[in-house]
């Protein structure tokens, strides 16, 4: 059947959030929130570049039930992107997870234009932190099987009238220039909205009733190209029946440059076919020509929502996530019929066939997957994650750090591991920045050291240019120290020094939460509050090093031996610390992963409704 393709809504809701934020794909707000005061409604409008842009921008404070208005007015008219919202800083404990925004009337370029249906009020990604509502946001809609009050606050909600006659697009595609290709430019952008409930509680449901759906459970792709829109193309899908072989896929009437995101879903698959059952891809056909796999496939809820489910196809913002508690509330668990999660890949073909990633300029005409089921009917058991198999540690051995950094514009080095941007890729050893959705190298040069014994160490980055990294913030979002050094607990990082353009600059390391397999120590991440604020260092630096001791193995290193001490550079005090942005949404993600983007990613993207966050430049599984 012909049909045109469409974004999903989960691209950029888990492109946009990566549980470390290590992701350089987090989508870029306009406008900088971290520093609002508690129950501000602000406008987060995007424009097509997912970058920023400068505009005026008028916020308010809501301090009870009424009528309120925020605007924003651009220096230059805006191309705007697939995600817009109206939100309120720390909302759901502000204003009350009972409470409603209605949007009354939006004006552009100060004409008012014709609402496509009533608002509803959420809690932005689920987080049970942000409230948002979505004003132009193509990859989602409201959700009347959400458990109102449950822990993440995932209720939908609307003052009166049916939530299901809702929407997430107020206004037109028209003016939407990602979407529609109108080229219309926004220059002013007014929403006035009614608050009512203000603090009010949700009533919290026992447990809720579970999401119901009813077959069949259809197979089908999503490909995407790396404009993010739609195109011409017959698909083939695929019925689930039961336990067996099957094979879907895509013909385009033009060939498309692939975007790093492509996955095969099942609508419902997760409600339909149990939470236990797997997908696993057998093999791969572009046009015509089968490709090598690159590993093995993993299964999993697309976006952790415990409906559909996805196996990702090429998806650089994510990688199958060991810690997943299996049979969860949100069926988060990734599966494989058998072997090891660990083994398993989101990029099951190579980048060669990604544009957006490889520059190649391949045009993907066609696309065929041949996927075995197995298991049908079966539900996943809910119990503790087991972890990650932690590789065996030799004492005598020897081991690599390196210094890793993350700018407020997602310039980048990210962890060793890192299946996208680590070690084994082309982007580790370089700052790799964004010029919208391209990877551009930037000016910085990396010294790593081997560790061989307990010793003192240094990590180093010089000749940094990061100039235009740190106009909307004064402060790196990441810096830390990744070793390949196998977590088993024997070998301990400590006396950490950081050091900026030759001045010391305070800081209290810690080991980082996230390091399952190996030791990492974060030095700052401002999404974790333990580390969100150091001491005063001015930006954008040319110089940064890491000084370390490693002590634990079974022998010394003579030559790393701690210098003797000499009085250092008196540290200058922390600043203030300030409210740290909200992370993106989250779907399954590695701990030290990114997507752009997105997406993120979204990051998206929502990305994940965010993806990321995150779509932000955005992550997905």
């Amino acid at each position: 059947m012909k049909r045109f393709k469409k974004l999903l809504a989960a691209v950029f809701a888990g492109m946009f959030a990566c549980s470390l934020a290590l992701s350089p794909l987090s989508a870029l707000a306009a406008q900088d929130a971290s520093g609002l005061e508690e129950g501000t409604a602000y406008l987060n409008i995007n424009n097509d570049a997912w970058e920023e842009f400068e505009a005026e921008w008028t916020n308010a404070k809501i301090t009870g039930d009424g009528s309120y208005t925020v605007a924003m007015k651009a220096a230059e008219g805006q191309s705007l992107a697939q995600f817009n919202a109206l939100e309120v800083v720390n909302g759901e404990a502000y204003l009350g997870t009972g409470c409603v925004l209605t949007v009354d009337s939006i004006k552009i370029n100060g004409e008012e234009v014709e609402l496509q249906g009533p608002s509803y009020t959420c809690s932005a990604d689920g987080g049970g932190e942000t409230t948002r509502v979505n004003i132009y946001n193509e990859w989602n809609s409201p959700d009347p099987a959400a458990t109102a009050g449950d822990d993440k606050h995932v209720d939908n909600r609307v003052a009166e009238g049916n939530l299901e006659d809702a929407t997430a697009c107020l206004f037109s595609g028209d003016y939407v220039n990602s979407s529609s290709g109108s080229g219309f430019l926004v220059e002013a952008l007014e929403v006035a909205f009614t608050v009512s409930g203000f603090g009010t509680q949700a009533e919290v449901a026992e447990g809720g009733e579970a999401p119901t759906a009813e077959g069949p459970a259809v197979a089908h792709l999503s490909i995407n190209n790396e404009e993010w829109s739609e195109y011409e193309a017959e698909y083939v899908d695929a019925e689930i029946t039961g336990d067996g072989t099957y094979t879907v896929s895509m013909k385009a009437a033009e060939g498309q440059s692939l975007v790093q995101f492509n996955a095969l879903e099942v609508e419902n698959g997760e409600l339909l076919l149990g939470t236990a059952y797997t997908i696993t891809v057998d093999s791969i056909k572009i046009n015509g020509e089968e490709v090598g796999l690159q590993g093995p496939s993993y299964t999993c809820s697309a976006d952790g929502g415990g409906i559909n489910t996805r196996v990702n196809l090429y998806n650089e913002w994510n990688t199958p996530d060991e810690t997943a508690t299996a049979g969860d509330d949100d069926h988060l668990d990734n599966r494989v019929a058998e072997g090891s999660v660990a083994d398993a890949t989101a990029c099951l073909f190579s980048s060669d066939y990604v544009n957006a990633s490889s520059g190649s300029g391949f045009l993907v005409e066609s696309m065929e997957v041949t996927f075995t089921v197995a298991g049908v009917g079966t539900a996943a058991a809910a119990g503790e994650a087991t972890g990650p198999e932690v590789p065996a540690l030799d004492l005598n051995g020897s081991y690599n750090a390196y210094l890793g950094i993350q700018t407020p514009t997602y310039s980048f080095r990210n962890a060793f591991d890192d299946a996208s941007y680590g070690r084994d890729t082309e982007y580790f050893n370089q700052i790799t920045g964004w010029e919208g959705s391209d990877a551009v190298v930037r000016e910085g040069s990396f010294t790593d050291a081997v560790i061989e014994g307990n010793g003192t160490y240094t990590v180093s980055v010089s000749g940094m240019n990061l100039e235009g990294d740190f106009d909307s913030q004064d402060y790196f979002n990441l810096i830390f120290l990744s070793t390949d050094i196998p977590n088993t607990g024997e070998i301990t990082i400590s006396d950490i020094k950081l050091t900026i353009d030759g001045r010391d600059v305070q800081c209290s390391p810690i080991l980082s939460p996230d390091s399952l397999s190996y030791v990492n120590m974060l030095i700052q991440n401002i999404w974790n509050e333990d580390v969100a604020t150091i001491g005063f260092y001015t930006v954008p630096p040319k110089e940064m090093q890491i000084t370390f001791t490693v002590s634990g193995f079974a022998y010394d290193n003579t030559a790393a031996a701690p210098a003797e001490s000499e009085p250092a550079s008196e540290p200058e005090a922390a600043p203030e610390p300030e409210s740290a942005p909200a992370a993106a949404p989250a779907e399954n993600s590695s701990s030290v992963s990114p997507v752009v983007i997105v997406v993120i990613v979204v990051v998206v993207i929502a990305v994940i409704a965010v993806v990321a966050v995150v779509l932000s430049k955005k992550k997905k599984n």
